[in-house]
């Protein structure tokens, strides 16, 4: 990737916006070293790390980074034998654990994250590295006792001789015969040896080695004879005791050299995973989303933002490589030409990083081989270019190495120099980039190129707008036509004395003037249909969001329907059964006491063809009915006596109908349903339904008010276990296929007594965890039997 074009986009400024969100310097640096890839399968994978990464963090609590550390100096340092100290090991062994306990979490989540846990299985587990220096250095640095036997059997007999020679020294402290010559009753240490502060004309006093001198003088430090022997042997121990830690320590910076190929290995991976996890955490602060792509080199950006800017950012629509190949934009300064054009260049190289951008999701990025901007004031002093000279240079290396998948942005191409010969030129140069395939954006305040744009074939104009009232840009680009510089309008505004403007406006050619205003009501009507477009997809929304809704609900009342219908034949069957069961047995009672045998086969006949007709009845399909829609419409209002065709039932309307919707009556049950499910009713205000039983009332009244979730997050088991049994009970009678118990994650003891209970409930047929709109492992999903 052209080096000039990412410094005038600012890219390396957004992968200083990345390395921000990295958890440790070996993502900081994955970050900072991020180069755009022209391979599509690379920024598929790269894209999708980011997607699986933002899953994590959406759904879970993200990657478990910490106490990964860069080791690499210390690996390196192993490698050549060199003994490592002990905080270098207490950090290596901190990094393997926190290595292999990333890669368990990832591969936990396989199933969602496949990418992510790919890479983490490429981290090596290293059993026992860890362990083996845990086991011998403390948290502190210090080297454990245990460390080897050796190690503390010379400290065990340290500790001994110590203790007998502080018992000598503290003996010689209290005698009463060095009292006079003691400048103070301590024992203090010189040289490592073990001494009393004696007066200087007192001490021949205490016969001993001098090891020091007061400043003064006054005082010297004499390790007293009794005691050398003791100190000779503390001393010889403490060698000892070095020898055998630097023996420790070298024992394992062996074992970390033995393990340097595959610790370099998980570090490799730790920072492709800490780098995915930045680029999710910078896509969730910019509120991005991951756009299309392809290689046929359509850009469509839709709501972009630049990714640099704060604050309220005014998104922009642009599109260029589709209908055409070439777009030029115009209008005044600060509009946000330039803006618009660094939007479209860093989203294509973002992307190419596997960064999602700050735009809607229908955003559509092409995949060049190569991007391009000359972008700025390149005016070069030392090598006596001027910004013509500096801009021409750049242009003609871009045209050394233009292949066809290329993108070129051009900021005020042609400018610098004479406007006409500047906008010759450019011309020619638009057509020879266009001729080579490549996709072109332009800014410009030339004339001479918006007529070019309007007269060449796939040129074309767009315009970034400029509210004459305030006198600002609204930072918006409007497609389709030129913009205007709106000089004269803007001087006179600020000030300028009107017969200067006037004589401005004189200067023009009559041609000028024309073209001018035309393109001043050109913009001023593309303003006026851009508002209207955007009301219009706000409608359209609406309608489609309405619609959604109405199939919703018409889907709702019909489920309603048949489970109200299957429970009231359920019911009925089971009465009937009953019935027949409660008759036999007293036929059977009647038959053993001998007593109207004749009558009992008589009724055993009769009850056998009565079940014989309910069953009949209850097997007949019910025909559909045929209430058609009356000619011309009808004009439903308030208090008509109406047929719900979708329930098979009358109701009374409550209100005049709105919005195609109307609220009905329906015996207990009230419903807010769309005017096409209802049809004027031909039965008496006092007519029954054919058939109605409790059971149906009940179902119906429960299908109606029943919820298709119910949520226990932050509850106790004890106060859960009442409200869930009720509601499996209602969502059953109600006929609800599937319902939603949200439990939240927290410790799992609220999930685990909601699988408990409805492993054994009569009424549940299975159930299994949300998937990710759902809720995930917050959520149990509950299938109920047929």
């Amino acid at each position: 990737m052209d080096a000039h074009t990412l410094k005038v986009l600012e890219f390396p400024r957004v992968l200083e916006r990345l390395a921000a969100h990295a958890s440790n310097s070996l993502g900081r640096e994955a970050a900072l070293d991020l180069v755009p890839s022209t391979y599509p399968e690379i920024v598929s994978r790269r894209l999708q790390e980011t997607r699986e990464a933002r899953h994590l963090l959406d759904m879970e609590s993200g990657m478990p980074l910490g106490g990964l550390r860069d080791i690499r100096e210390a690996v390196t340092r192993a490698s050549i034998e060199q003994t490592l100290l002990p905080v270098d090991l207490l950090d290596i062994a901190q990094t393997v654990a926190s290595g292999r306990r990333l890669r368990t979490v990832l591969l936990r989540s396989a199933e969602r994250c496949p990418l992510l846990a790919e890479i983490a299985g490429n981290i090596p587990p290293l059993p026992g590295l860890d362990t083996q220096i845990e086991q011998c250095i403390a948290e502190n640095g210090d080297i454990r006792d245990s460390a080897s036997a050796e190690l503390a059997r010379t400290r065990d007999q340290k500790r001994i001789s110590h203790g007998r020679l502080m018992d000598r020294l503290n003996r010689m402290l209290g005698s009463d015969k060095l009292k006079t010559a003691l400048q103070e009753n301590l024992v203090t240490v010189r040289e490592d040896r073990y001494c009393l502060p004696v007066k200087s004309e007192h001490r021949s006093q205490v016969p001993g080695i001098v090891h020091d001198a007061s400043a003064s003088g006054a005082t010297v430090f004499i390790e007293p004879g009794s005691c050398v022997e003791l100190g000779n042997e503390i001393k010889e121990l403490a060698i000892k005791e070095e020898q055998e830690i630097a023996r420790i320590l070298a024992r394992l910076s062996g074992l970390v050299a033995a393990s340097a190929d595959d610790l370099r290995t998980m570090l490799a991976m730790a920072a492709n995973l800490d780098l995915a996890n930045a680029k999710a955490l910078l896509a969730g602060e910019m509120h991005s989303v991951e756009p299309v792509t392809n290689r046929l080199g359509k850009v469509r950006l839709v709501r972009a933002r630049h990714p640099l800017l704060a604050g309220n950012v005014v998104p922009i629509d642009i599109e260029v490589g589709g209908d055409f190949q070439t777009l030029l934009i115009t209008g005044p300064n600060t509009g946000g030409k330039t803006v618009a054009i660094k939007t479209i260049g860093l989203f294509c190289l973002m992307v190419e990083c596997g960064l999602q951008v700050p735009a809607d999701e229908t955003t559509e990025i092409a995949l060049f081989d190569q991007v391009f901007a000359d972008i700025g004031d390149e005016q070069d002093i030392r090598q006596s270019l001027s910004t013509f000279s500096a801009h021409l240079t750049h242009i003609v290396s871009i045209l050394k190495s233009l292949g066809t998948n290329s993108l070129i942005l051009l900021d005020e191409i042609g400018a610098g120099t004479d406007p006409a010969e500047g906008a010759a030129l450019a011309k020619a140069l638009l057509n020879a980039m266009r001729a080579r395939g490549a996709r072109v954006v332009a800014t410009t305040h030339y004339g001479e190129l918006k007529e070019f744009a309007y007269a060449t074939p796939g040129v074309e104009n767009a315009a970034v707008e400029f509210d004459r009232e305030t006198l600002r840009p609204t930072y918006r680009v409007l497609q389709g036509v030129p913009g205007s510089s709106h000089a004269f309008y803007i001087a006179g505004r600020l000030g300028l004395e009107s017969d200067i403007v006037d004589e401005a406006r004189a200067n023009l050619s009559a041609r000028d003037k024309d073209t001018a205003e035309l393109l001043q009501q050109i913009e001023a009507s593309r303003g006026r249909t851009y508002e209207m477009e955007r009301q219009a997809h706000e409608a359209k929304e609406e309608a489609n969001a309405a619609r959604t809704e109405y199939e919703r609900r018409v889907g709702e009342v019909a489920d309603v329907q048949r489970t109200v219908r299957r429970d009231a034949e359920t019911e009925a069957r089971a009465v009937l059964r009953r019935a027949t069961e409660k008759a036999e047995n007293i036929l059977d009672e009647l038959r053993k006491m001998n007593r109207g045998s004749r009558k009992g086969t008589t009724a055993r006949r009769g009850l056998a063809e009565l079940r014989s007709e309910v069953a009949t009845e209850f097997d007949a399909p019910e025909a559909p009915e045929a209430i058609e829609v009356p000619a011309g419409g009808y004009g439903f209002k308030k208090g008509d006596r109406v047929r719900i065709v979708t329930l098979g039932a009358d109701g009374v309307l409550l209100a005049d109908p709105t919005s195609g919707e109307a609220a009905v009556q329906i015996g207990a049950m009230r419903a807010t349903l769309p005017l096409n499910v209802l049809r004027p009713s031909t039965a008496p205000a006092e007519a029954k339904p054919k058939r109605s039983s409790a059971a149906s009332d009940l179902s119906m009244r429960k299908a109606i008010h029943i919820a298709p979730e119910i949520i226990l997050r932050a509850m106790r088991v004890d106060e859960a276990e009442p409200l869930l049994e009720k509601y499996l009970d209602d969502a059953y009678v109600a006929g609800i296929g599937s319902a939603r118990i949200i439990h939240g994650k927290g410790t799992g003891a609220l999930r685990r007594f909601v699988w408990d209970f409805l492993k054994v409930h009569p009424v549940v047929g299975g159930y299994r965890l949300g998937d990710e709109s759902e809720g995930g492992d917050g959520a149990t999903v509950v299938e109920f039997k047929q």
